[in-house]
Order: structure tokens, then C-alpha cells, then sequence
């Protein structure tokens, strides 16, 4: 009797083990989610570099995240800015952005077209109407 009672408990102490798994906090998902991505990239060699993340905030079904990087074994390093949104209740990274640069901007975007009369320098062709 005694012996089944020992299995008994053994197979309860098993099962709550296994059944009673701690959720994932807002923070440690968004992490994991960061980590997804980075392993998902066949650009990246997540082997050379160590990485850390430095602060996680949520807002509601958004957040945001700012991860370190650092070269194993050297001084370099990049800061790097995550956002990221609640998709069926997982966290997923919609953007990154390297911290402290602006946004990326196709070729020629936010300059002037050549020949306007806002353009330093530039002259319109001779019997081109004004441009203002």
C-alpha cells in the first residue's frame, strides 16, 4: 500500500510540475519576442556580440524596448530602439531603429528638385516661368 501511495505522489508532483508553468510577465515576452527576431535573421552573427536589454515599457497593446550591443571583446557598441505591438496576445516587433540617428530616408527625400528658386544656388532655365 505504502508503495503506491509513493507512486501516487511521485505522479502528482510530476504533473504539477509540469501543468503548473509560470506565465511569461509583459516584459520577459517582449524580450523573448526581441529575441525571436534577432535569431530569425540569417544577417546577423548573434555570436560575436553580447546583448542586453536596457529598458521595457508598455503601453497598453504597445511598447517599446532600448537593447545594447556590444562586440565580444572589444569597446564597440550600438544602442538600439525596438516598438513593438500585441498580436493575439503575443508580443511582436513591428519596428527597430538605430538610437541617436534619424530615420532612414530614401535617396533625394527632403532635398529640393533641381531648378527650384528655393534651392541655394540653383538657376531655372532661361524663359522658365517663376517656380513660386
Amino acid at each position: 500500500m505504502n508503495r503506491w501511495i509513493a507512486i501516487g505522489a511521485l505522479a502528482l508532483a510530476c504533473s504539477l510540475a509540469v501543468g503548473c508553468k509560470k506565465p511569461m510577465t509583459d516584459e520577459e515576452a517582449i524580450r523573448a519576442s526581441i529575441e525571436k527576431r534577432l535569431t530569425s535573421r540569417s544577417d546577423l552573427n548573434l555570436g560575436v556580440m553580447d546583448r542586453e536589454v536596457k529598458q521595457v515599457s508598455v503601453s497598453g497593446d504597445k511598447a517599446s524596448a532600448q537593447v545594447e550591443f556590444r562586440l565580444k571583446g572589444g569597446d564597440a557598441k550600438m544602442d538600439i530602439a525596438y516598438a513593438l505591438e500585441r498580436q493575439g496576445g503575443e508580443w511582436v516587433v513591428v519596428s527597430s531603429q538605430p538610437m541617436g540617428m534619424p530615420p532612414i530616408m530614401p535617396p533625394g527625400a527632403g532635398q529640393m528638385p533641381p531648378g527650384s528658386s528655393d534651392a541655394p544656388g540653383q538657376q531655372l532655365p532661361p524663359g522658365h516661368p517663376p517656380a513660386n
